[in-house]
């Protein structure tokens, strides 16, 4: 009820690029905040990484398709490096499509503003093919994979959710079946093609449950639809509350986070921004 003290609030925030920086956007009617810039390195800087020991084997193994021990060579060969030598390192990483070793290495540095190698289009085919097939927007998978695995191939939680979108096995038979596809095995389930195939299917089966509200099956994803349903609120009310009152914090933060990458990844498409206000329908207790 006090609109010029809440702009005042609003327009600052709205500078910032993340999922309470475009909410405060919407709320103050301005562009939101979406600038790229490369990560700083020199040519020099990624030469000189590139030849350390560490970072030669790990490189080694990871062409050998050994990715926990090129992991482990990584983690030990850039543990004690510097800012600039991270950042190249990070680079480095990128140039051979290592995604999430590139995405967490630059994170140690604080570097937030290169959009490009922090939130990758790879296998934009098989994520667009998908999208196209059920009818999903492409930015909100990349933005899902994003989230659950940062692109790394053999991903695996401990609880056992696989690949790039962390499906549990007994998820992905599920799902298989309603495709009429045999179930997957463990190894099938880590190639991409699989597992993008699996995970959007599984969002477009989430989408009928739950009415096409995309926040309430980005919660039912991580989640599960059982809890969403529990969650639901006996009076209609804004999602942007609604989220704050999701009771399981990784949840939450699981929310804020896609839905946040789902608006970057519309920037990496080269489209519009989809604003999150056209997203964030109210959730309503009769909703399924």
């Amino acid at each position: 009820g006090k609109p010029s003290q809440a702009q005042a609030l609003f327009q600052p925030l709205a500078k910032q690029r993340s999922y309470y920086g475009f909410l405060a956007a919407d709320q103050a009617g301005v562009p939101y905040h979406l600038k790229h810039a490369d990560t700083p390195v020199k040519p020099s800087e990624r030469a000189a990484v590139r030849r350390l020991p560490g970072i030669q084997r790990a490189l080694e193994l990871r062409a050998l398709q050994r990715d926990r021990q090129a992991r482990r060579e990584w983690y030990y060969a850039t543990k004690k490096l510097g800012k600039p030598q991270l950042q190249a390192a990070a680079t480095v990483a990128e140039e051979i499509n290592w995604h999430d070793q590139a995405i967490f290495t630059l994170a140690k540095t604080h570097y937030w503003d290169d959009l490009e190698l922090r939130f990758p289009l790879r296998h934009h085919s098989l994520v667009k093919q998908q999208a196209q097939q059920h009818q999903l927007d492409e930015a909100w998978i990349f933005a899902v994979i994003r989230q659950e695995s940062a692109f790394m191939r053999d991903a695996r939680s401990h609880v056992g959710a696989t690949g790039l979108m962390q499906l549990m096995p007994a998820t992905a038979r599920e799902v298989a079946r309603y495709l009429q596809q045999p179930p997957p095995r463990k190894k099938t389930l880590l190639q991409p093609a699989n597992n993008i195939a699996l995970g959007s299917a599984y969002l477009r089966q989430l989408m009928d449950r739950l009415n096409n509200h995309p926040v309430l099956v980005t919660a039912a994803y991580n989640a599960g639809p059982h809890r969403v349903n529990r969650w639901l609120p006996k009076q209609t009310m804004a999602a942007d509350i609604w989220v704050e009152l999701v009771p399981f914090k990784e949840t939450n933060q699981y929310l804020r986070r896609v839905l946040a990458y789902s608006v970057i990844y519309d920037k990496r498409l080269g489209r519009e921004p989809k604003r999150l206000r056209e997203k964030m329908r109210p959730v309503r207790p009769d909703l399924l």
